[in-house]
């Protein structure tokens, strides 16, 4: 079942913050990104009018499907974000140079705001650029690409015929595509 949208009223919102908790599904979170949304996303929104407009925090956390930067093992994890923003009335006109309190403005033309792109939004700008499946992660062997597990030696014989992928591309740029 598709909601589409989450509006929420302005002109209902007063000085004393408001909060409202509902969930959005993986579907409406619509991110078809490098990482997966596994679960309903559990949302607090607080609101209040402020002298300039309004002060909207969202608060959310969600289950996401990583992959690994250093060992390319998928593993999932409860992902928070948050992230709090003015709405304010008309729309942007500061020209190129940005003040503070532009960066952190969402321009609105309406007494109703659909909350739902800004969840998006805020998800989206604070998902991990290299997420790690631990801190302590070794990653993968240069060598053989096999995973360096904590507590395990893994060596390898020099004298073998295992090279490094430098040694391989060196003598590739040696060659010059000479046959």
């Amino acid at each position: 079942m598709e909601r589409g949208e989450i509006v929420l009223l302005l002109k209902d919102i007063g000085y004393r913050p408001r909060h409202f908790k509902f969930t959005v599904s993986p579907e409406e979170m619509d991110y078809d990104g490098e990482y997966s949304v596994v679960s309903d996303a559990r949302i607090l929104v607080t609101v209040a009018r402020t002298d300039t407009g309004y002060r909207l925090k969202v608060e959310g956390e969600v289950r996401v499907r990583f992959v690994c930067s250093r060992c390319l093992d998928e593993y999932e994890e409860d992902f928070v974000f948050e992230d709090e923003n003015l709405l304010r009335r008309g729309r942007y006109e500061g020209g190129i140079s940005l003040k503070d309190e532009d960066v952190e403005s969402i321009f609105i033309e309406k007494d109703e705001i659909d909350l739902l792109p800004i969840i998006r939004e805020i998800f989206i700008s604070q998902l991990p650029i290299n997420p790690l499946c631990s801190p302590d992660c070794r990653g993968l062997c240069p060598v053989c690409g096999l995973k360096l597990e904590a507590g395990v030696t893994h060596e390898h014989d020099h004298r073998s015929d295992t090279r490094k992928l430098g040694v391989i591309l060196q003598a590739a740029l040696k060659e010059g595509g000479k046959k």
